[in-house]
């Protein structure tokens, strides 16, 4: 074996080195619908088969190449072709060889050329042709449709996750959240999980949920505990095109029955980057009407998307290896979009009297009913119960005990229960405005609690992307992207899911939500022959 046949064994070795312990690290998830395929046939110009011809696809975007040659048949194929623009070139002995150029490939695609018709001549002249109507889906009946980079940057997008412009496509429709219009999810503010599947989007009337799956460069990253959500944010700039695959697929078509593929951008033979910033602010925005009512502003809310990326070939690796980096951070306030409105106890309740409410109204049966509350309603406690004061009940009526200090409450709990609620009262029973008190009256349900919680949302989110053309026959590309977050749970800190009516801060300070993401892939590609090609998807996805 002479020395150069030695190095171009030893790197598809090491290749195949790098795929299985890929394989090995991430654990395998084959999946056919995040690459293409091409195909067709080699004729003359009657139409006859030409066997034996050179057929060479070119990745116009780095020049990365594969070549077979045809079979008996005239046929060629290529499998396992990463979604991008691509040239077919057919040469054979004695023949003009043909160039078709900008033959576009989408994830899942099984794309067929009818037949590529060679003049008689030499193989030095070449005919280029641009790809049109020839390039014709024979092979399936697959539907589908497309988000390319094109429509991704002009399409308007409210917030930053590109599941949000899915709605454009046909069968796709929005879910209403309850009785209202809108979709349960919230287009404003994103965080390293957001996505709008399973959230207010279904696709060609599949499942509410379960029934989407969705993939980033053969990563699964559905919320794998609600099937809605991600654990992967998908953002317009890191992002090449969005396929969404609906029905009639192959057999060589694992998932579905609605497949959203997204493929992420990579670096290019040409050195290329950008930088962005997205703003909006609600600097022209009206209060509303309840926060003007008890005093407050509007907050100053606002949207803040700063980032970049650069792409291209790796130096002195004879644009064999190119590689692509890109980082966005998240910047966000919401204002005063989270209320927190309640009814506090007033210092006599806290201290055990239940005499009067925090309108001074008689609520005890012994202080007698407002004509609203008459009829028959009394508590009672049970025979021989420990006040707060030391003494028993002797009556089950509440209406006997009235006195302050005397409802059924322990020191301890009382001081403990005092400490735990928003300080609207002073100490000396006066109500306290900078705590959050506002006059109980009809028009506010009677509150005397309100509180907007600034709710600060900011995160980061970096992806990368290496490919390596080993050979002709050997391709390598590896992607990953790692994200963090954090706000308060539900934007106010209450509570962890939801937040019922009559809520209140957390003792302490509000809950914090933390967001963790990482999504990690490998593909390995290697051609034996005109008739084998092996493919190799190593993904593995985490949401913390």
């Amino acid at each position: 074996m002479n020395q150069s046949n030695w190095k171009t064994h030893w790197k598809q070795w090491i290749g195949v080195a790098l795929a299985f312990a890929a394989l090995l690290a991430f654990m395998p998830a084959l999946h056919a619908q995040t690459t293409a395929t091409l195909s067709g046939t080699v004729t003359d110009a009657s139409g006859a088969v030409i066997p034996g011809a050179q057929v060479t696809v070119t990745n116009e975007a780095n020049g990365s190449a594969r070549q077979v040659e045809s079979d008996g048949a005239g046929f060629f194929s290529f499998p396992a072709l990463d979604p991008g623009s691509y040239s077919v070139k057919a040469a054979a002995k004695g023949f003009n060889a043909k160039q078709i150029d900008g033959i576009v490939l989408h994830a899942g695609d099984q794309r067929g050329i009818a037949g590529i018709a060679l003049a008689v001549g030499t193989a030095t002249q070449t005919v280029t042709v641009q790809a049109a109507a020839q390039i014709i889906p024979v092979e399936n009946g697959a539907h589908g449709a497309v988000l390319d980079y094109r429509d991704i940057q002009n399409l308007t997008m409210f917030g930053q996750d590109t599941t949000e412009l899915l709605k454009v496509l046909p069968g796709v429709t929005t879910s209403p959240n309850g009785l209202g219009n809108g979709p349960m999810d919230d287009d404003q503010y994103v965080n390293v999980d957001s996505s709008f599947i399973g959230q207010g989007l279904i696709s060609n009337g599949v499942p509410y949920r379960g029934g989407t799956l969705q993939l980033v460069d053969g990563v699964d990253v559905d919320d794998p505990g609600c099937d809605c959500g991600s654990i992967s944010i998908i953002l317009p700039e890191f992002t090449q095109e969005v396929n969404v695959q609906t029905s009639n697929y192959g057999a060589d078509a694992q998932y579905g029955p609605v497949v959203i593929n997204t493929t992420s951008r990579s670096g290019g033979s040409q050195y290329h980057g950008t930088g962005f910033f997205y703003a909006g602010n609600d600097a022209l925005n009206a209060n509303d009407w309840v926060s003007k009512h008890e005093g407050h502003g509007k907050g100053s809310a606002h949207r803040y998307y700063p980032g970049g990326d650069i792409g291209g070939p790796i130096p002195f690796t004879h644009k064999k290896l190119f590689g692509w980096f890109g980082y966005e951070r998240l910047l966000q306030n919401e204002g005063n979009a989270n209320v927190l409105q309640s009814s506090i106890p007033t210092p006599a309740m806290m201290s055990g009297d239940f005499t009067t409410d925090n309108q001074g109204n008689n609520i005890l049966c012994s202080g007698g009913f407002t004509a609203a509350q008459t009829g028959t309603w009394c508590g009672t406690v049970a025979s021989s119960t420990y006040f707060y004061d030391g003494s028993q009940s002797t009556s089950g009526n509440l209406s006997t005990y009235t006195g302050a200090n005397q409802f059924p409450k322990d020191a301890q709990a009382a001081a403990a229960e005092s400490s735990f609620w928003p300080k609207v009262w002073n100490a000396d029973g006066s109500p306290n405005p900078a705590g959050g008190y506002v006059t109980p009256t009809s028009t506010n349900g009677f509150i005397d609690y309100f509180e907007p919680v600034i709710n600060i949302d900011n995160g980061w989110v970096l992806r990368t992307r290496v490919d390596y053309s080993m050979s002709d026959k050997t391709k390598f590309f590896v992607s990953y992207q790692q994200g963090h977050s954090s706000s308060l749970a539900n934007g106010n800190g209450a509570h962890i899911y939801w937040t019922p009516g009559g809520a209140i801060p957390f003792p302490g300070g509000g809950l914090f939500q933390n967001n963790y993401s990482k999504a990690a892939d490998a593909h390995f590609v290697h051609v034996f022959n005109a008739t084998t090609t092996n493919e190799l998807i190593a993904a593995w996805g985490y949401g913390n």
